[in-house]
């Protein structure tokens, strides 16, 4: 008899209870809080970035070195506070030049003096800057001669400075009207031998122009010692509050350069000697040409007899000297290029040298043919003085700036201020 199986009893099985989803509102409040969350993290990330590039620009950079003398740096902070001032100050000097009938003449052609070069200075600013910069590399360079040397500079010479630029003088011999403020403490740049082989005139400034917005007036009657105190402490009170206004300068920065200008000034004698009154000299004539091979040739042409001065009006590529037989004036040493100087101081009195090479020197030079015609001690005017000075001082603080590893870095460039702008000095942009 067969059993029968049994089957497994089934297990009712419960249906899967379907989960429920979040409203559609508190979905909503989550992904809300998520972007809140998410933008405030991305703010505190702006902010923080701000904050860096704020404090590396306010903070950093301007502590970063823009050149070094002797271990020394020069800041970024003090050099545009420095270029800012010299545009601002020469701003001042161009607007009567501006104003005047003959603008176009003087802001454009150098011959009329000075200020065309200053009112490229201002359409450049790298041009000021580099100007400003290596000034202030010669300051540091005075400074620690000045220190190495117990160079010391006194209250008096110091009020001195500050006298003379603002065309004050406490006991003049002679009653002389109050002036307005000269704004050039010393030559803005150093004056420098003349590359051409033609010496000429600095040129010099017949009048001081006045300062627009310090106008002092043209006194009636000769001011005694009283009005003249009174006039230069308002002329002082004025410029230094306008520097104040326009480039954020004060009396201390105005003291820094009074002081800068008066141990400038001692160092000067203490390297370079008072102005000499006489000078060793060489007269000479010569012949400038394009080549070598041309210069050979006119050599050659003299040798056998033809006239110095007809080739020198004929071929020499120096007009100026061309026109007069190739005659150049009574020179003394820092005049010439070095490599005519060395050629003029050398040679025999008489004798024809060269081809000297002084293309090196850029597009204005070639090849020379020189001869020397005369070399004596000659006595100087008091102009002619001071200018050898300048020429000896220059010598010094080129030598100086090698011996103690001078050196500007490349920071400088993308600093250098560009305001005061023209438009805002009142200057044109550009002259028509």
């Amino acid at each position: 008899m067969s059993k029968s199986k049994s089957k497994p009893t089934p297990v009712p099985v419960s249906p899967k209870r379907k989960q429920a989803r979040p409203p559609r509102s508190v979905r909503q409040r989550a992904v809300d809080r998520i972007v809140v969350i998410a933008s405030i993290a991305l703010g505190v990330v702006i902010v923080a970035i701000l904050g860096i590039a704020l404090f590396i620009e306010g903070v950093i950079v301007p502590t970063q070195p823009v050149a070094s003398v002797g271990g020394e740096s020069i800041s970024v902070a003090s050099f545009q506070e420095r270029v800012r001032y010299e545009r601002w100050r020469t701003g001042l000097e161009l607007i009567p030049v501006a104003q005047s009938q003959f603008a176009r003449e003087f802001l454009t052609n150098s011959q009329f003096g000075p200020y065309a070069d200053m009112y490229r200075d201002l359409q450049i600013p790298t041009q000021m800057g580099r100007k400003v910069l290596d000034r202030m590399i010669e300051a540091l360079i005075i400074q620690q001669y000045a220190r190495e040397n117990g160079i010391s500079l006194s209250p008096e010479e110091i009020e001195k400075q500050r006298f003379t630029f603002y065309g004050f003088d406490p006991d003049p011999s002679t009653a002389t009207p109050t002036l307005t403020p000269t704004l050039t403490l010393t030559p803005f740049v150093s004056p420098t031998p003349t590359n051409t082989p033609i010496p000429t005139a600095e040129p010099t400034i017949t009048a001081t122009p006045s300062l627009t917005p310090l106008p002092t007036g043209i006194p009636t009657a000769t001011p005694n010692a009283t009005e003249r105190a009174k006039t230069f402490e308002e002329d002082r009170t004025n410029f230094t509050n306008a520097a104040r206004r326009n480039v954020g300068v004060d009396e201390a920065f105005l003291n820094r350069l009074f002081a800068e200008a008066a141990l400038r000034e001692k160092v000067i004698v203490a390297v370079a000697g008072e102005p000499p009154k006489e000078q060793l000299q060489v007269k000479a004539r010569h012949i400038l040409l394009k080549t070598q091979a041309e210069a050979e040739e006119v050599l050659r042409a003299l040798q056998n007899g033809e006239s110095f001065a007809a080739l020198a009006a004929a071929l020499s590529q120096d007009p100026g000297s061309a026109a007069q037989g190739g005659e150049l004036d009574w020179a003394g040493r820092g005049v010439y290029v070095p490599q005519f100087e060395e050629a003029v101081f050398n040679a025999p009195i008489g004798a024809v040298v060269g081809p000297i090479d002084t293309s090196s020197n850029g597009p204005n030079f070639g090849f020379h043919i020189i001869q020397v015609q005369g070399r004596e001690m000659r006595p100087l005017t008091e102009e002619q003085g001071r200018q050898a000075q300048q020429r000896a001082f220059s010598q010094w603080l080129s030598e100086q700036r090698t011996a103690r590893g001078a050196q500007t870095f490349p920071l400088w460039i993308d600093v250098v201020p560009t305001s005061p702008t023209l438009a805002e000095l009142g200057l044109p942009e550009r002259i028509q």
